[in-house]
C-alpha cells in the first residue's frame, strides 16, 4: 500500500480533511499530532505542524523517519499576493521560495499533479464554483509584500511552511506536492497586522490581536468576514486534497 505524509500547519486545515475521510485514527508523530486514514487503497498520516517553517521541516522530517512515505504534501490555506484570485480558490504550487524583507529566494521545484488528478481536482471545486490554478508557494513572516515578482512567480501566494517542508523533503529525496486555498487577499484583506501578532517562533500573540480588536472594534465585521474565508479555504484545499489523492496516479511523471 502506499504511503502518504500529509502537513497542515493549523487544526482548521486539519479538520477540514477528516470531515471527508473514514476512520481516522488519532496517534502522536514524535511531538505531533497525527492522524492516520486510508484513501483510495493509499495508507495516509496527516501530521499537525503548527505554524511556521521550522515547526513544518521537523514535523515533515519525523514523519519522514517513522514511515518513509513515497509522497508529501503540503495542505492549507494561504493569502493572494494579487486580486485576479478569488477567496476559495485553490493554487497547486509548481515551485516554492522563501520570501525575506520583500524578496524572494531561489525557487525549488515542487511536483505536479497529473492529468487525471488536476481534472478531478478542478471537477471538485466547481460545486463551490472555486478554480484551480498553478502557482508559487512564498513561505513568508506574516503579510510582507513582494517588491518585485520574478520570472516563473505566477500566481504567487503567502504562507508560512512549504519552504520549510520542501527543504526536509528534499534531503530524503521524496516528492512535495503543495496545495493551498486563498482565505485572504488585496481585496478581502487580514484586518490585522499579521506579522506584528507573531512572536519569533510563529505562535500568536491572542492579547495582542484583542487589545488591537477593543482599540478598534470596526475591525469586528472584517473578523466576522475573515473566519468564513478561512472555513471555505481549508474546506476546498481538503477537497482538492481527497479528489487528488483518490487517482490512481496522483503525480506528473518527471520526463
Amino acid at each position: 500500500m502506499e504511503t502518504i505524509g500529509i502537513i497542515a500547519a493549523m487544526s482548521q486545515e486539519r479538520e477540514a480533511v477528516l470531515r471527508l475521510v473514514e476512520e481516522a485514527k488519532r496517534s502522536l508523530s514524535g511531538p505531533f499530532r497525527c492522524d492516520r486514514f486510508h484513501l483510495a487503497g493509499r495508507d495516509c498520516w496527516l501530521v499537525t505542524s503548527g505554524m511556521g517553517p521550522r515547526r513544518a521541516a521537523q514535523a515533515a522530517s519525523t514523519l519522514m523517519e517513522a514511515i518513509h512515505p513515497g509522497l508529501l504534501v503540503s495542505v492549507g490555506i494561504a493569502g493572494a499576493v494579487n486580486a485576479d484570485l478569488e477567496i476559495g480558490d485553490v493554487v497547486a504550487a509548481r515551485n516554492t521560495c522563501v520570501l525575506d524583507e520583500g524578496l524572494a529566494g531561489p525557487f525549488q521545484t515542487l511536483a505536479s499533479l497529473s492529468e487525471a488528478a488536476w481534472q478531478a481536482c478542478a471537477q471538485a471545486l466547481l460545486a463551490g464554483e472555486a478554480r484551480l490554478v498553478s502557482g508559487t508557494a512564498v513561505t513568508t513572516r506574516g503579510s510582507q509584500y513582494i517588491q518585485s515578482q520574478p520570472d516563473g512567480m505566477t500566481n504567487p501566494v503567502l504562507e508560512m511552511e512549504t519552504a520549510g517542508i520542501a527543504q526536509a523533503a528534499a534531503q530524503q529525496g521524496i516528492p512535495l506536492l503543495s496545495l493551498r486555498a486563498i482565505s485572504d487577499g488585496p481585496r478581502s484583506p487580514i484586518p490585522f497586522d499579521l506579522q506584528a501578532a507573531m512572536d519569533d517562533d510563529y505562535n500568536l500573540r491572542m492579547g495582542k490581536i484583542i487589545t488591537s480588536i477593543l482599540g478598534h472594534p470596526q475591525m469586528i465585521p472584517q473578523l466576522v468576514r475573515m473566519g468564513r474565508n478561512t472555513a471555505k479555504a481549508a474546506e476546498n484545499a481538503a477537497i482538492a486534497l481527497v479528489a487528488a489523492l483518490s487517482q490512481p496516479d496522483v503525480l506528473l511523471l518527471q520526463r
